[in-house]
C-alpha cells in the first residue's frame, strides 16, 4: 500500500516547456531535433492547441505589415509547404480606400513573396479601391501542424504531458520547482509558451513581462461558397472571411480584452460582435449582407504591450525563456517561430526587435 501522506519524488528535467499550444510544440520539436534532452513540455489541457491554436481561421498570410513578423511568416508558410501542409488557395488583401497597399506591397518585394497589386478586386460583389493578390498563401492545416510538430518532437526524444497543470513555479538555485497536479518537476531552464496565461506564470517566475489576452470571434455561415476561392482580408477594415467546408468562415476582427477562461473553455460570446459583422457586410460584401450564422465561437489572440512577438532570455530571470506574444499569426509562422527560438535558446544573443530586453526590466 502506497501511503498517501508520503512526500511525492520530485522528477527533473534540463528543459521544461509551459504551454502545448503551437508556440510550445514548435520550440520543443526544434530544441529536440537540435540535440538538446531532457525536455517536457506540460500543458493542462488534454490536447494540443485548445485555445489559440486550436480557435482561428487556419489562414496563411506571409504579410503582416510588420517586416520583423513578415519575415517568419513568410519562412513559415515556405515550411508549411514543404511538410505539406499548406493548402494554396491564394490570398487576396483589399483596401477599401486607396493608398493602403503600398506597405506590404514594399514587404512582398524585399522577402521575395509573389504579390500582384491591381485596382478592385478580382472577385464579384466586393468593394475595394485597391487588392494585393498573394497566389502562395492559402489554407494551413492545423490540427495537421500541431500533430507534425508533437510526433517529431517525441520521435526526437521530447516528453510531452498533457492533462497536466502547473499550478504554481518557483525559483531556485539550480533553475525553477514547478508544482503540477502530477507532482513537482525541477527544470534547470523553463521555455514560457502558455499564450494567454504567458503574463501570469511569468510573475510566477519573478518576470515583469506583460502580455494583454484579446478576444477574436469566428462566424460560419453554412450558405454554399465556392471552395477554391482565396481568403479575403481588408487591411483598413475589421473584417476578413474564407471559404471552409462548402461555406463561408467570417471574422469580424473585433479586439477585446477578456479574463483568463476556465480550465476547457473558451471567452464568452457576445451578440454585439454580430452587429459589427453585418455592419462590415453590408459596407464590404454587400451580396453576402444576408447569409445565415450557422455557428459562432471565440478565441483568444495574445499580444505584448508594442504587439510585436517575444522571443529569447528574460533580460531579468536567469534560465527563463521566451515563445510568447504570437498574436494572430502564430501558425503562419509556428515552424519559423520554433526554429529561431531553438537558435536563440542554443546561442543567446539579446538583441532584434523580438528580443525581450527591449522592454529593459
Amino acid at each position: 500500500m502506497v501511503d498517501s501522506e508520503a512526500p511525492l519524488s520530485v522528477e527533473k528535467a534540463e528543459v521544461a516547456i509551459i504551454g502545448g499550444g503551437i508556440a510550445g510544440l514548435s520550440t520543443a520539436f526544434h530544441l529536440t531535433r537540435a540535440g538538446q534532452r531532457g525536455l517536457v513540455l506540460l500543458d493542462r489541457e488534454d490536447q494540443p492547441g485548445t485555445y489559440a491554436s486550436g480557435h482561428n481561421a487556419a489562414i496563411a498570410r506571409s504579410l503582416t505589415g510588420r517586416p520583423e513578423h513578415s519575415a517568419l511568416t513568410a519562412e513559415g508558410r515556405r515550411r508549411l509547404a514543404e511538410a505539406g501542409l499548406l493548402a494554396p488557395t491564394g490570398g487576396l488583401l483589399l483596401a477599401a480606400e486607396a493608398g493602403g497597399l503600398e506597405l506590404l506591397e514594399a514587404e512582398a518585394r524585399s522577402l521575395g513573396v509573389e504579390a500582384r497589386r491591381g485596382p478592385d478586386c478580382p472577385l464579384p460583389g466586393l468593394r475595394a479601391a485597391e487588392h494585393l493578390a498573394i497566389p502562395g498563401d492559402g489554407v494551413l492545416d492545423a490540427a495537421g501542424l500541431l500533430r507534425h510538430c508533437a510526433e517529431g518532437a517525441r520521435t526526437a526524444g521530447s516528453e510531452l504531458r498533457y492533462g497536466c497543470a502547473v499550478t504554481g513555479l518557483e525559483r531556485r538555485p539550480s533553475g525553477f520547482r514547478l508544482e503540477t497536479d502530477r507532482g513537482p518537476l525541477d527544470a534547470e531552464t523553463l521555455v514560457l509558451a502558455a499564450g494567454a496565461w504567458a503574463g501570469p506564470v511569468g510573475r510566477w517566475a519573478g518576470s515583469e513581462l506583460a502580455f494583454t489576452p484579446l478576444r477574436r470571434s469566428l462566424v460560419w455561415s453554412g450558405a454554399a461558397h465556392p471552395a477554391r476561392e482565396p481568403w479575403v482580408w481588408w487591411v483598413d477594415r475589421p473584417f476578413y472571411f474564407r471559404p471552409e467546408s462548402g461555406g463561408l468562415l467570417l471574422c469580424p476582427c473585433e479586439e477585446v480584452a477578456v479574463p483568463l477562461p476556465e480550465r476547457g473553455r473558451q471567452p464568452a460570446t457576445d451578440a454585439a460582435v454580430l452587429e459589427g459583422l453585418y455592419g462590415s457586410l453590408h459596407e464590404l460584401a454587400p451580396d453576402l449582407a444576408e447569409i445565415p450564422i450557422t455557428r459562432y465561437w471565440t478565441g483568444i489572440r495574445t499580444f505584448a504591450p508594442d504587439r510585436r512577438f517575444v522571443v529569447g532570455w528574460d533580460p531579468k530571470v536567469a534560465g527563463l525563456f521566451w515563445v510568447a506574444g504570437l498574436g494572430g499569426h502564430g501558425m503562419t509562422s509556428g515552424l519559423a517561430v520554433g526554429a529561431l527560438a531553438a537558435e536563440r535558446f542554443r546561442h543567446p544573443c539579446a538583441e532584434g526587435p523580438l528580443d525581450p530586453s527591449r522592454f529593459g526590466n
